[in-house]
């Protein structure tokens, strides 16, 4: 496989908010051994026509994506959750929602893209983050039981509880 075909399928993999692992290199449809990729990761360091062309090292993978198509938030989030460090990341995600906005973090958000394309059960992710004694993240609930979280070194519980009552009921019934 030349290299102008792996690259685009980096870019590809990118624009649909995907990294790519280096193990997938190996499967159908790029057929890379592994001798290849090596050559391959030693060509992104020098050559400028593919300087979009990133990689990182996690403890599980190496991964690639294209730095055009996607932000580095993003992908921080996105290889987080490869790594598996999906408490950590559910836990910065609220923590910046509540000191950036501020405004408490919808759960139904962990049921969405990109978390949705992991295996695992959000609800007990928020249930081990709550049990953590030191931890600063709180859930509270709107009238309509919609649970949120927020953080408690960003924002008031009053604060957090108006603001979630607001989006969850008050808004609609205001015109």
């Amino acid at each position: 496989m030349e290299i102008k075909t792996l690259v685009e399928h980096i870019r590809e993999s990118s624009r649909k908010g995907r990294l790519i692992k280096k193990s997938e290199l190996e499967r159908e449809p790029i057929n890379l051994k592994g001798s290849h990729i090596d050559d391959f990761l030693e060509e992104l360091k020098k050559s400028e026509e593919i300087s979009d062309i990133d990689v990182l090292n996690g403890e599980k993978e190496i991964y690639l994506y294209s730095k055009e198509y996607l932000s580095d938030g993003y992908r921080d989030l996105l290889f987080n959750l490869e790594e598996r460090k999906i408490e950590d990341v559910v836990v910065e995600i609220v923590r910046n929602e509540s000191k950036i906005y501020p405004r408490p973090t919808s759960i139904e958000i962990l049921k969405l893209a990109p978390f949705n394309t992991i295996d695992l059960d959000m609800n007990i992710v928020v249930e081990n983050i709550l049990k953590n004694a030191d931890t600063d993240i709180k859930i509270i609930k709107a009238s309509n039981g919609a649970k949120y979280l927020y953080s408690e070194k960003y924002m008031t519980l009053g604060h957090a509880r108006g603001l979630c009552e607001w989006i969850e009921v008050g808004q609609f019934q205001n015109p």
